[in-house]
């Protein structure tokens, strides 16, 4: 399924997988210009290439090398050969995505993409009416980017946001260090963030903030009941509640616990690749 919509220059991709009448996960890809911000999933590809057969696309950068915001790299470049741009480090895992063990929920909800061809992405990228700053913004993954647009205050947060509060964190995230990438967010302007999962959030600035008071003041808990002898199961129970379907579906790999796993140990459940 795709829906397609604009907020002043930008073009907005809200694309999912239709389970029934379910789309169990929504990603954006984002249009700006002649520059394509992601381009989402596999399993919405007749949809997706068919919103842009009008549409020019000089330029794709790649927030990171995830499944779903990938995924159709390949049919893009086919037709058009755009460049392709990504963080070193997410330019093999964009060439070769048999190299991420993808779980059986990802293979239902995403599918695995197509390899493809980038190149590493500079300091800024440029269309003909915005200057994006690229700022490295690891955490969520190893690779991520987001870009900022400071002129109209616009910041493409990728996976980097997804919302004021933890809910359920994935095993290779790392609870430390996308709160230090928070916080530097947190420090510019922005008036838009354009997230991946939710699209548009406005006060953008205000919303990094809420989200870097949440996660610190989860942190301190955290760590004051761990030295009260309480056991990490207890603690997520105690500060996130009990697990919902999302940490069965996937098999445990967005679970609470895991916010808490990776307080106490210092990084992510499962080791980044070196």
């Amino acid at each position: 399924m795709l829906i397609t919509s604009t907020h002043n220059d930008v073009t907005l991709f809200k694309m999912g997988r239709s389970l029934g009448p379910v789309v169990p996960y929504w990603v954006h890809a984002f249009l700006v210009d002649d520059l394509l911000i992601d381009t989402g999933t596999i399993a919405a590809r007749r949809e997706f290439m068919d919103a842009q057969r009008d549409r020019t696309v000089r330029t794709i950068v790649n927030t990171h090398h995830h499944e779903d915001h990938a995924g159709n790299n390949a049919a893009l470049a086919a037709g058009r050969n755009p460049a392709i741009l990504a963080h070193e480090r997410a330019i093999p895992w964009i060439a070769d995505p048999g190299r991420m063990p993808l779980r059986p929920y990802q293979l239902v909800v995403w599918r695995r993409h197509d390899g493809s061809t980038a190149k590493p992405i500079g300091t800024t990228v440029e269309t003909d009416n915005h200057s994006f700053d690229v700022l490295f913004t690891p955490g969520h993954s190893f690779d991520h980017i987001c870009l900022y647009e400071p002129e109209k205050k616009w910041l493409f947060t990728g996976d980097t946001y997804c919302g004021r509060k933890i809910k359920y964190f994935r095993r290779d995230e790392d609870y430390a260090l996308l709160l230090e990438t928070l916080s530097h967010l947190a420090e510019l302007e922005v008036e838009t963030i354009f997230c991946s999962l939710l699209g548009v959030v406005r006060d953008g600035t205000k919303a990094l903030r809420d989200k870097v008071a949440f996660m610190t003041r989860l942190r301190d808990d955290v760590l004051d009941l761990r030295a009260s002898g309480f056991s990490p199961r207890a603690i997520a129970r105690k500060l996130l509640g009990r697990e919902g379907p999302m940490f069965y579906i996937t098999g445990g790999h967005y679970a609470k616990a895991n916010a808490v796993q990776s307080i106490l140990s210092g990084g992510p459940m499962d080791a980044w690749p070196v």
